[in-house]
């Protein structure tokens, strides 16, 4: 999970506002065409829209290259959450639109984009879930 620090000057200029402000109006208007529907069971709301979509795969799609991911099929999927933040799960991508909303950069996004490529090239969860199995093992054995 990443969370977005604060910064501490303001680097705003009329255009990154100009921009941010038609990302939230194209965002609005997804979410309020499209609703919240779950995904993939897990009752995270979606919201779909297919130009943002494209968008960030195009973004995205150096980045799992140069991770060894470009093969990969990694779903990316757009959480109508106003926080600034993204995670994985499987081969699955989130990526909160208060990330695309508030981000004065498309570089900000990248970089969440390649943190997030980095536990799945990293293989995080599946390590994770690995050493849940062994210590549910030495649980069972020691009772």
């Amino acid at each position: 999970m990443l969370s977005r620090p604060r910064p501490s000057i303001g680097r705003s200029t009329s255009l990154s506002r100009t921009a941010r402000g038609f990302a939230t109006l194209m965002l609005a208007a997804a979410v309020a065409v499209s609703g919240s529907v779950s995904a993939f069971a897990q009752g995270v709301p979606v919201v779909r829209d297919a130009e943002i979509e494209a968008l960030v795969r195009d973004y995205a799609r150096p980045i799992f290259k140069a991770a060894g991911l470009a093969n990969e099929g990694i779903d990316i999927v757009l959480v109508n959450d106003p926080s600034f933040n993204a995670f994985v799960t499987g081969r699955r991508l989130f990526v909160n639109t208060g990330a695309l909303v508030t981000a004065e950069t498309p570089n900000e996004i990248i970089g969440v984009i390649a943190h997030e490529a980095g536990h799945i090239a990293g293989g995080h969860q599946q390590k994770l879930r690995d050493h849940l199995d062994r210590a549910k093992t030495m649980a069972i054995i020691a009772t």
